[in-house]
């Protein structure tokens, strides 16, 4: 899910609803690290550090392994009959 928020997230932008409870009623958000912050001076200082960089580089990397993955990997997908004999 956070793999296809990504993608989205950066086709279109929308502005966040507001909430008192959140720093900066919920207004300046980094996807990426899945943090809020009190004003955009401060997000945009947080953009230029390591620890964001190094979450963007990981998260926009190869696409994440999907459930089907796990099954066939745990053995639990489709069944493997064997060959197929061709009859004369």
């Amino acid at each position: 899910m956070v793999y296809d928020g990504l993608k989205k997230a950066e086709k279109g932008a929308k502005p966040l609803p507001q909430d008192q409870d959140l720093p900066g009623m919920g207004q300046y958000y980094c996807l990426h690290c899945d943090r809020y912050f009190n004003n955009a001076l401060v997000r945009d200082d947080h953009f230029k550090t390591k620890r964001h960089k190094k979450r963007v580089k990981i998260m926009m990397g190869d696409a994440p392994h999907t459930q089907l993955d796990a099954d066939l990997a745990a053995g639990m997908g489709m069944p493997d009959d064997g060959p197929k004999l061709m009859s004369f």
